[in-house]
């Protein structure tokens, strides 16, 4: 028996002849024989309002014993996990880590520079290897320390969360679902944190991009008599892609932004614009982080080997700017310059793709090029959806000023160099012509459907009108002829008479006929045609006046 001083009195509970204190019986048995069904209206109503136990700490609200659902629970299909749950990913959290080493774990080629204007060291490590090398005091030397972690996998980004203090959000970004995050860059007391969208372009005969079972082809007998890769009805969740398949991976345009229906995926990258080049787009999430220690961080699914080599050679020319600056901030930019060039050979692709489609729309315009624009426009838009917000990412890492937070709890803080933000607009130029070449790309992808229902719409309109001029030709011919031709016993008019007789009539009718359905049309002609003889005759005479 608990008492509760702030409860209003049940009907069926005696009070304390002391100080009126409610004695309520909290065990099972009681709760399930005074707590009523809910979830309905006749729940609802059949409740007294003095019948309500309000509770001990508010003393206002209805306790959570006796609050009505009057809401249904969420659906199961297309539902968030991690709705509700605390904000951030904890590394020291031993539950989640895991689940997230069984679910996230790969070989990692990590590559450590440690370097400063006379001096550099390079270190290759794997997974197991990592924490002993962290766990090394860092040379007094080396201004700048680079970390570059090619695979993502949770027992790497534990070691190094735990060990240069990474944010719990930060950390919940780095793991989530591809689509769930867009770049951006978030300022934390002792480092910051990047995300952007790596966009490169591969051969369609990618063997990470065909050996996935969502992209292998079905043979012609099973696409005739099968949906392809339509699920079962009471199994709706087999046609979403599994996420966790496509990490460190070779994941296309529609498959990482293409929406749950793989299905359509599957339909959209069969049909792609790339497939006459037998190319692909891979996308990809890369995150960097920048220590106040001058470390550089930077994790990426596969494409690390695109990004390392160029950045290595530039650290071990003892004349480049990377080098001689010694400046963390210089590396980021370096990686920033690195991910958007590739981007790059990505426009160059679709430009001779959407040349193509150009000179077939104007040489020989159909309906079925109107569905591969489409498609066009479809990948051009989520190109621009990717690359449009690394502007915002890289305004911002130029007009950031270190905090007063930071002064005052006696931290060095984040800096981005006067020389860094000289850099990074040569970056921002390079994005912002990207972003003008795709809008022009999308367009003219846009104007080229236009041309061809204009074009089509015009050949059916000529069409038309030949079928009309015949029909007004052969209209009163027509007509005589079932007039000339009815059997009637006695007809004088043709009595003794030729065909002759019949071209006689049919002629002058005709003719009128002609004269009079055609007069508009003929009357317009012979209008233009004076109007552009006196044009060409005032031109002539403004040329000879120049001469």
């Amino acid at each position: 028996m608990t008492a509760y001083p702030h409860a209003r009195a049940m009907p069926s509970s005696p009070l304390d002849s002391n100080g009126g204190v409610l004695m309520v019986d909290t065990s099972a048995a009681a709760a399930a024989a005074t707590r009523p069904r809910s979830g309905t209206l006749a729940t609802i109503q059949t409740i007294p309002e003095g019948d309500i136990l309000t509770s001990p700490i508010s003393g206002h609200r209805p306790s959570s014993q006796f609050r009505l659902r009057r809401a249904p629970t969420a659906s199961k299909e297309y539902q968030i996990l991690s709705a509700g749950l605390e904000p951030g990913l904890n590394p020291d959290s031993d539950g989640l880590a895991d689940d997230l080493t069984s679910s996230l774990h790969t070989d990692c080629q990590i590559t450590v520079v440690e370097y400063n204007e006379d001096r550099i060291s390079q270190y290759e490590l794997w997974n197991d290897g990592l924490k002993e090398f962290l766990d090394k005091p860092r040379p007094d030397w080396a201004k700048v320390r680079w970390i570059n972690c090619n695979g993502l996998s949770w027992d790497v980004v534990k070691q190094l969360a735990r060990h240069y203090n990474f944010h719990s959000l930060a950390l919940e970004d780095l793991l989530s679902k591809h689509d769930s995050n867009r770049p951006k860059c978030d300022w934390y007391s002792d480092h910051a944190f990047i995300i952007l969208p790596l966009l490169k372009l591969l051969d369609g005969d990618c063997s990470d991009f065909r050996n996935h079972d969502h992209y292998k082809k079905q043979p012609f007998w099973e696409r005739m008599f099968s949906r392809g890769c339509q699920a079962s009805d009471d199994d709706p969740e087999k046609n979403m892609l599994d996420e966790s398949s496509l990490r460190n991976k070779v994941r296309t345009l529609q498959s990482s932004f293409g929406g749950p229906n793989a299905e359509r995926i599957a339909y959209m990258e069969s049909h792609g614009s790339l497939q006459p080049l037998e190319k692909i787009v891979h996308v990809e999430q890369v995150s960097v982080f920048l220590t106040e220690d001058g470390t550089v961080v930077s994790f990426f699914e596969i494409s690390g080997d695109d990004i390392e080599p160029p950045i290595l050679s530039r650290l071990y020319s003892e004349n480049t700017l990377l080098r001689t600056s010694s400046d963390p901030s210089m590396m980021m930019q370096a990686l920033i310059d690195g991910i958007v060039d590739l981007s790059f050979p990505v426009v160059s692709a679709y430009q001779d793709i959407i040349a193509e489609l150009e000179m077939t729309v104007l040489t020989d315009p159909s309906i079925k090029q109107s569905q591969d624009l489409y498609i066009l426009t479809s990948e051009l838009s989520l190109l621009k959806r990717n690359i449009a917000p690394i502007a915002a990412v890289i305004t911002s890492l130029r007009d950031h000023k270190k905090g007063i937070m930071s002064k005052i709890k006696g931290s060095t803080g984040i800096e981005v160099s006067d020389m860094t933000r000289v850099y990074l607009g040569d970056v921002l130029d390079h994005v912002l012509l990207i972003l003008e070449n795709l809008e022009t790309m999308k367009r003219a992808a846009d104007n080229m459907i236009d041309l061809i229902f204009n074009t089509i719409s015009s050949l059916q309109n000529e069409s038309m009108k030949q079928l009309t001029t015949i029909t007004i030709v052969f209209l009163p011919i027509t007509f005589l002829a079932g007039y000339f031709g009815m059997n009637f016993e006695v007809f004088p008019g043709v009595q003794g008479q030729s065909d002759e007789y019949f071209w006689k009539i049919a002629a002058p009718v005709m003719a009128i006929t002609l004269m009079y359905c055609l007069r508009e049309v003929v009357g317009r002609q012979i209008i233009k045609k004076f109007q552009r003889r006196s044009l060409s005759v005032a031109r002539k005479k403004r040329r000879d006046k120049l001469d």
